[in-house]
């Protein structure tokens, strides 16, 4: 009986030290990570190997693939390690009869989704009964981002590829890589990720290093999941081992990616590319809010040239801006997603918070540009399923499903577009084909059109053909120009025959030079808006059915406009122009010490840019002070007024400025807009003498 009391009050003291010790280490988790033990939620089960993983979708992007599955490219910056990969294809892919050609770009989300894709699109035509195939062309590549897409399309269209429809599915990578190249890297935020280490040669040891990394984090996702296992969950002594074990983990990995990257005595422009940004005077590093507005700047812009790079060449461009769960309120994730596919402090936590908006804003731009611009941010908005497989941004195969499923429901419009325009081309192919057999004069049966269109040549006869999608893809609403008066002139020459020509309402879209002349509630767009009816300009319709409107611009100077028909079904700007004026000035030096800049056909617009001006003097001592690092003084001067600018009577105009004192070597001088950093023009004066 004795020996029983002393059991029991021995199991009794220990549980006590032991509740004593777990108290005191709830207090300890409490203190040094903000939370009580058994807050952590349980991971999701690791696949038991890697072709497991692939099979299922679920193979995570490591430093190993990034560095090692990939080659260089020296336009593209790399691409996958296959001569069958679409961007290793010579010549690339051009169009076939009863094919519909769709070029996939983007970064791994895409490359990932692309099987999926394929299988949404052939369902798709299956169902609607269209007797073409689609043809996804695999552009997309891991940790790619623009410009890298522009620069794609870009040469494979030189090269002589051809498209039907180009999808971009992007948005990630352009916000958050600039960031790690520039604060974790010192690399220029728009050269590709990782490019410092593709340019150094790796060792074995290296190589070994980051199979290390790879091992390491397998580590700290089988911690994570046991730390949200019972019964540990609910020990706090455990998680303290377990959190140490996984920080220790994630510490190691962070030094030996240290080790990868090769330190260098000097600055290395191959490796690092030029210092960022060149916007100030200073070459100070912008903080990630600056960051973030010009990384979306580019982004911003290289959706709009890869808008016209495709209607250049008879194709359709639609971009997406991927799902994210870093997107505020974008799913409710679910336990496993929060335990291995989401981290609280990661950067993308941040830069969505604070750049999202932002992002947000220019994609409504886009679309009021005329771009098919589709937000697929909130698709999972509902969906309580598991889709994230890690803290970056990857889909399992339900969610590549499901986005697959979501951009094709986008498409189907675009793709019911191009199924006609196919089918009509081959209607007309064959036409041309029976006219050619049939007297000159005779034009072909059911194509009136045929015997007018025939030049004689047959390959000339079939450019014609193949080119006449871009003709239909490119056709605007109405022409339109800039009057040398300041007057926007609207032509066309159907509507009499199409009533609907005039029925929409037109919009003027204007971003002034300065920022003061914005609108009320104007200044997060960067435009003002205006909106008018064919009645209201005081258009006309002439006895041939041509109709006209002058619209008259505001007085105030003007950077650029962009002006089309509002759509109030879809949202969208249709048939959009944009007025581009050629910019330029004649620039030299007067006998007086002036740089005179001078132009003919002078309008508002030409002088409403600012102007920089960067004189290098022959001597450094006349640098000022902090110009050392640039090795030019900055006399920058803001557009001037017409009447500043001397708009004479023939419509030209002159600007002059005082040059310095000291013996000048050279002068770089040009417009630009400020708004958006865009140089207009740029003249160079070399070894010029005061």
């Amino acid at each position: 009986m004795r020996r029983r009391k002393q059991i029991v009050f021995y199991a009794i003291m220990v549980v006590m030290t032991l509740a004593v010790i777990e108290g005191m280490a709830q207090a300890a988790y409490y203190i040094a990570y903000g939370e009580f033990n058994g807050q952590r939620r349980p991971a999701a089960p690791l696949p038991a190997t890697r072709a497991a993983a692939d099979a299922a979708g679920d193979r995570p992007l490591t430093l190993e693939r990034l560095l090692f599955e990939r080659i260089s490219h020296p336009y593209y910056g790399y691409t996958e390690p296959e001569a069958g990969h679409t961007l290793n294809r010579a010549p690339p892919p051009r169009r076939e009869e009863g094919v519909v050609l769709i070029g996939l770009l983007g970064g791994s989300v895409a490359w990932d989704v692309a099987a999926a894709f394929q299988r949404e699109l052939k369902a798709w035509f299956r169902d609607n009964d269209i007797p073409l195939r689609p043809v996804v062309l695999e552009l997309a590549y891991i940790a790619m981002k623009q410009p890298q897409q522009v620069m794609q399309i870009a040469n494979t269209l030189a090269l002589g590829g051809e498209y039907d429809i180009i999808v971009n599915l992007d948005g990630r990578n352009e916000l958050v890589m600039p960031h790690q190249n520039y604060y974790w890297h010192g690399v220029s935020p728009f050269f590709p990720l990782y490019w410092h280490r593709q340019h150094q040669e790796l060792t074995d040891a290296q190589r070994v290093l980051a199979s290390r990394v790879d091992t390491l984090r397998q580590r700290e996702r089988r911690l994570a999941a046991a730390a949200g296992a019972r019964p540990w969950r609910w020990s706090a002594l455990y998680g303290i081992v377990n959190r140490y074990l996984g920080e220790s983990a994630g510490a190691e990995i962070a030094a030996l990616n240290r080790e990868l990257t090769v330190a260098t005595a000097e600055y290395n422009l191959e490796k690092y590319g030029p210092v960022w940004p060149v916007e100030s005077d200073d070459a100070v590093a912008p903080d990630p809010g600056d960051l973030s507005r010009i990384a979306l700047r580019v982004w911003y812009r290289s959706s709009a040239l890869l808008h016209d790079l495709a209607a250049s060449a008879g194709a359709e461009y639609h971009h997406f801006q991927q799902p994210n769960q870093y997107v505020p309120n974008s799913k409710p994730l679910t336990a496993a997603e929060l335990a291995s596919g989401y981290l609280p402090d990661s950067i993308s936590v941040g830069i969505y918070r604070d750049a999202y908006p932002l992002l947000r804003r220019l994609g409504d731009e886009l679309r009021r540009q005329g771009i098919n611009y589709h937000d697929l941010t909130q698709i999972f908005a509902d969906n309580r399923e598991t889709l994230y497989i890690d803290p970056c941004c990857h889909l399992n195969a339900r969610g590549q499903e499901l986005l697959a499923a979501s951009m094709v429901q986008r498409l189907a419009p675009a793709l019911r577009r191009r199924a006609a325009l196919a089918l009509d081309t081959a209607d007309g192919a064959a036409n041309a084909t029976a006219a050619s057999a049939a007297p000159a004069s005779a034009p072909a049966a059911g194509n009136p059109a045929a015997g007018n269109a025939a030049t004689g040549n047959t390959a000339l006869d079939a450019a014609i053909r193949e080119r006449s999608p871009v003709h239909a893809v490119n056709k605007l609403y109405f022409d339109v120009r800039l009057n040398a008066d300041g007057t926007l002139h609207y032509s066309r020459s159907d509507c009499a025959a199409d009533p609907s020509a005039i029925a929409r309402p037109f919009v003027v879209q204007v971003t002034p030079a300065a920022a003061a002349d914005l609108q009320p509630g104007r200044a997060e767009y960067g435009f003002n808006r205006y909106e008018f009816s064919f009645d209201q300009a005081g258009g006309a319709i002439d006895a041939a059915g041509r109709c006209v409107i002058e619209y008259r611009l505001p007085e105030y100077a003007i950077a650029s406009v962009v002006t089309g028909q509002y759509d109030a079904e879809t949202g969208q700007l249709l048939g959009p122009a944009r007025i581009t004026p050629e910019q330029g000035f004649e620039v030299r030096i007067t006998d007086a010490n002036t740089l005179r800049y001078a132009r003919d056909n002078c309008l508002p617009i030409h002088l409403a840019a600012e102007f920089f001006l960067h004189i290098t003097p022959a001597d450094a001592g006349d640098l000022a002070p902090g110009r050392a690092a640039s090795g030019f003084n900055n006399y920058d001067f803001p557009g001037v007024s017409p009447a500043e600018g001397a708009i004479d009577a023939a419509g030209g105009c002159v600007v002059e400025r005082a040059l310095p004192e000291y013996a000048i070597a050279s002068i770089n001088t040009g417009q630009y807009i400020r708004a958006t950093g865009r140089r207009l023009w740029a003249q160079w004066i070399d070894r010029a003498a005061p």
